[in-house]
């Protein structure tokens, strides 16, 4: 009998065992007759065959890998289950989420997992186990979907929590001020309204997997300390164990590059690569491309001389062995300086002026801006040791792009718009690493390291007839290639409206061909477009939205999806802001039921962010 067969008969042996001995199941008791003396009339080929059909039929209804329970743990009677509350804006609080689901069972714990997105507030005063896990978005803002219970707990309604234990993991990127800042509020304010924490607050940076995984194993057996857990899994969604995807940030598939095209027209002082890769990677219009750069030779060498060390020291990196050169090279942030490398950098060497630019806000801002690595051990020189150097410096990140194509119209292919960084900066010259490797690769020798970044906040609506309105400027545009590629192959489509800003409009007018063959087809239904150098008077996507925002109005009014992505800090908060405004006036109301409806868009998904 082969290693297959063998499993399905073990397990179909296992399954009759446990209905014999009147363990619990999830047939009627007439079912479970029928099974039982089914069962018991079949050889071991035959039952060895019904356990594989009965697999496929399973596999087939959503790929899910069965996780067997142990026969000998029996439940105990009238405990508390763990809930698990997730909130987060790229999915990877989910996939966490998920992942503590698993090991839970491994501790025999029951769980619930609940999407903050679709949670109460008021359930939370009933709840006995709370396992929270929950992203900042930028400067300490939570995710939309956390949101609502964050304003809730801080509210004057917030319910006493003294039945309540209670741990927190909280996700974040430590290049921000505000690091990890929803995590923490949750935390801090869940044992103010009485709650009892079980854990200390996880933390986890950009590369969390590792210090998540302790974490959770750590506050899980702290859960399972209490009187008061069964195994068992229920839940608000159900507990998924999906093939992971062969390709990842550790692990990214090396793409060839098929073309690179300027986008810019003459007399352009800028540049913004079309960029279209060979890749055969699973993803949707609306998901992003990680892509793994490297630093230039230039500013590697720049930092060597400034610290006087040599290329061909031997550090030590991730349990390898490298030189100092490649180590710089392919393992560290160069190009920009982040608050965790100035703390650690103090650690080193103490300044008392560093030291107080630290303590500012503003100051730090104003001195991280444009700065690179070159910059701060130039500023302020100090011995280090090739291993101190790479102590201090921050694991080089990949940089996100919005996919600008469809995966329907270009099979096989993964198309971007690229921003390339260059500028002038106390006397020397700086180059974004990311964009600059993309505009100096040549694709003769290497490929390209990328993944995907799933964004499922920023995606198409499931019925194609439904309208949508997109609002970008600059390279913010790329999803909406993607969008407009992917309707224009529908059976039935919706209107659609694309509102496009950039600076001028003979150099800088972003896939204008595309534009209009879609609009020529149909594909497209309306497009206004802003170019604020072109007026004496500046204009912006905000004011073409204003413009039009009668037909803005009747387009929402009649179930239109809106979209805005591009620059997080003033074009986006500028067209939420113009919205609410148009909603008010065009459906004379007051600002507080202008905000509801703009917000209930948002809980609806029928307004969607993708801001950087």
């Amino acid at each position: 009998m082969s290693e297959t067969r063998k499993t399905n008969h073990y397990w179909s042996l296992q399954a009759i065992t446990l209905m014999s001995n009147n363990f619990a199941t999830p047939l009627t008791q007439e079912q479970s007759d029928t099974f039982r003396q089914l069962t018991s009339s079949l050889n071991e080929v035959q039952l060895a065959w019904m356990s594989g059909y009965l697999a496929a039929i399973t596999a087939q209804n959503g790929n899910l890998i069965p996780v067997p329970v142990k026969n000998e743990i029996i439940e105990k009677q009238g405990l508390s289950p763990i809930t698990i509350l997730y909130g987060s804006r790229t999915g990877n609080g989910e996939g966490l989420a998920k992942k503590a689901q698993k090991l839970a069972l491994e501790f025999g714990l029951t769980t619930i997992l609940k999407n903050m997105d679709d949670y109460k507030p008021r359930d939370l005063q009933s709840e006995k186990n709370l396992l929270v896990i929950v992203s900042t978005h930028g400067e300490g803002e939570p995710p939309f979907a956390a949101k609502e219970l964050h304003e809730f707990i801080y509210g004057k309604r917030a319910s006493r929590l003294e039945n309540v234990n209670f741990a927190v993991l909280g996700l974040g990127d430590s290049s921000y001020f505000q690091f990890c800042k929803t995590g923490k509020d949750f935390d801090l304010q869940l044992e103010k309204l009485g709650a009892k924490r079980l854990a200390n607050a996880g933390c986890c940076d950009v590369d969390f997997q590792e210090t998540a995984d302790q974490w959770l194993k750590s506050t899980l057996s702290a859960f399972s300390g209490l009187d008061g857990n069964k195994v068992t899994v229920t839940s608000g969604e159900n507990i998924e164990t999906s093939v992971s995807q062969k390709y990842s940030k550790k692990n990214p598939y090396q793409a060839e590059l098929l073309e690179k095209i300027n986008l810019h027209g003459r007399g352009s002082e800028r540049q913004t690569l079309h960029i279209e890769l060979d890749a055969d990677l699973p993803f949707e219009p609306g998901d992003s491309a990680g892509i793994m750069p490297v630093n230039t030779s230039e500013l590697v060498n720049e930092v060597l001389s400034i610290t006087g060390l040599i290329p061909e020291d031997e550090v030590e990196v991730k349990n390898s062995k490298m030189s100092l050169f490649d180590a710089l090279k392919k393992e560290f942030e160069l190009s920009k300086i982040t608050i965790d490398v100035v703390k650690r950098y103090l650690e080193y060497a103490p300044n008392e002026q560093l030291a107080a630019i630290l303590q500012s806000p503003e100051k730090l801002q104003d001195y991280l801006y444009g700065r690179d690595i070159a910059d701060l051990f130039s500023d302020y020189p100090v011995l280090l040791s090739a291993q101190d150097l790479v102590k201090i410096l921050r694991p080089l990140q990949p940089r996100l792009y919005s996919i600008a194509s469809s995966p329907k119209a270009n099979p096989g292919e993964l198309h971007l718009a690229v921003s390339v960084v260059e500028y002038e900066n106390g006397g020397r010259n700086r180059r974004g690493a990311c964009s600059n490797y993309l505009s100096d690769f040549d694709g003769n020798e290497n490929k390209i390291p990328v993944f995907i970044e799933k964004n499922p906040n920023f995606r198409l609506p499931k019925n194609d007839e439904t309208p949508i309105i997109m609002v970008g400027a600059g390279t913010g545009v790329a999803p909406y290639r993607a969008f407009v590629q992917h309707r224009e192959l529908a059976e039935k489509r919706g209107k659609s409206w694309l509102v496009f800003g950039n600076r001028n409009f003979e150099s800088e007018f972003l896939y204008q061909t595309d534009w209009q063959k879609f609009l020529k087809s149909g594909a497209l239904s309306k497009m206004d477009v802003a170019f604020s150098r072109d007026t004496e008077k500046r204009v912006y996507v905000q004011h073409k939205l204003q413009e039009n925002a009668a037909e803005i109005y009747q387009w929402l009014e009649d179930g239109a999806h809106f979209y805005i992505c591009g620059d997080m800090n003033k074009m986006a908060a500028d067209v939420q802001n113009t919205l609410v405004s148009i909603v008010k006036n065009q459906g004379a109301m007051s600002n507080d039921s202008a905000l509801d409806y703009v917000n209930k868009m948002q809980k609806e998904k029928r307004l969607q962010l993708d801001v950087y």
